[in-house]
């Protein structure tokens, strides 16, 4: 392996960059080199604010930056998948946002054309926690899997954002909505669970939409070959949870702080700025007990940097990443189909 940072670039200033800033310059084996904006100014004031030596005022400017290894895509997402393949043809690999969009399958294409990474920002897969449970379900250490119910829900912080004043309840930036943006934790969970195994076929039994026809609320059911399901339900009309049960025949596995932070301690800042925690999970027998499980704490972007960084200076492609993206981009999609044709029951 090198020994060397990996130098990235960040197109775009969404609410969520200035979360993964923050664990960029967290990460050992990263640097932050540069952001561009679609103007210059905002650019400037944004890189003043975050600690980013260089700024610039369009996005091809920054691609054409022959120092920038990688870069990281907060665009929405109706734009997502053009600089992606922008990005990898200037030779950067790419840690894009989710949810993705349709065309995605031809973007990591244009990545593995071009021998670059590329990853999702599903942060919570690359947390100390994530590992362990892995393998701790790998193991059979809670039997065969057969059930998992998951969930990630808050309550609008008001009228004006619940109809359409944030991207997640405006269709015309989220085409999903708040299920793209929220459901994309239930779901990964849901196939992280189940080993990325697709189920057979899907429903979305309830969708909520706001005035502006966006779905800000939704719930469904997944199911699997052998008679093994799944439940889901996200949105912004709800307490919040944040949160995946994984039921085997012989125990179970729950996790209550799934997006980020420290268990149920109502610091929703977690989501928005830099946070050191999920460090427990509860491990149940098969008669009903429960134990709590105590892993090493740790910031789940920091560790998708460090990963994805070490990817980059080993030189060698990890394909699993790209696969497990378009896996829950294609369980995604068909709940999407199935919410918008009055709750069918869609095959994959």
């Amino acid at each position: 392996m090198e020994n060397r940072k990996i130098r990235w670039g960040i197109i775009g200033t969404a609410e969520i960059a200035t979360k993964v800033v923050a664990g960029m310059h967290d990460a050992k084996n990263a640097e932050v080199a540069a952001v561009a904006s679609r103007a210059l100014d905002r650019a400037q004031a944004w890189a003043d604010e975050h600690n980013v030596p260089q700024a610039f005022g369009s996005y091809d400017e920054l691609l054409a930056d022959d120092s920038i290894d990688a870069v990281y895509l907060p665009v929405p997402t109706a734009l997502r998948n053009e600089w992606i393949k922008k990005a990898a043809r200037a030779g950067k690999h790419v840690y894009a946002e989710k949810p993705l969009a349709d065309g995605i399958d031809d973007a990591i294409e244009v990545c593995k054309e071009n021998g670059v990474q590329f990853m999702d920002g599903t942060m919570w897969l690359h947390s100390t926690r994530t590992q362990e449970i892995e393998k701790r379900i790998a193991n059979g250490d809670i039997g065969d899997v057969r059930r998992v119910t998951s969930a990630f829900t808050f309550k609008a912080p008001s009228r004006e954002w619940y109809e359409g004043g944030n991207g997640r309840t405006d269709k015309s930036r989220e085409p999903m909505g708040c299920f793209g943006d929220q459901g994309w934790y239930p779901i990964s969970a849901t196939l992280w669970s189940y080993g990325y195994e697709l189920p057979e076929r899907v429903q979305m039994n309830f969708v909520s939409k706001n005035s502006i026809d966006t779905i800000v609320a939704c719930g469904g059911t997944l199911w699997f070959s052998n008679g093994r399901m799944a439940t889901f339900d996200a949105g912004c009309e709800l307490a919040h949870r944040s949160q995946v049960e994984t039921v085997g025949d012989a125990g179970l596995i729950r996790i209550d702080d799934l997006v980020g932070g420290q268990g149920r301690s109502g610091n929703f800042a977690a989501y928005g700025e830099r946070f050191t925690g999920s460090s427990r999970y509860i491990l149940g027998d098969v008669e009903g007990k429960d134990t709590v499980q105590e892993v090493e704490p740790c910031d789940h972007v920091v560790k998708l940097v460090e990963k994805f960084s070490d990817i980059i200076l080993t030189g060698e492609l990890e394909d699993t990443w790209p696969k497990r993206s378009l896996a829950c981009h294609r369980v995604m999609s068909a709940l999407f189909k199935s919410a918008e044709s009055n709750g069918a029951v869609v095959s994959l």
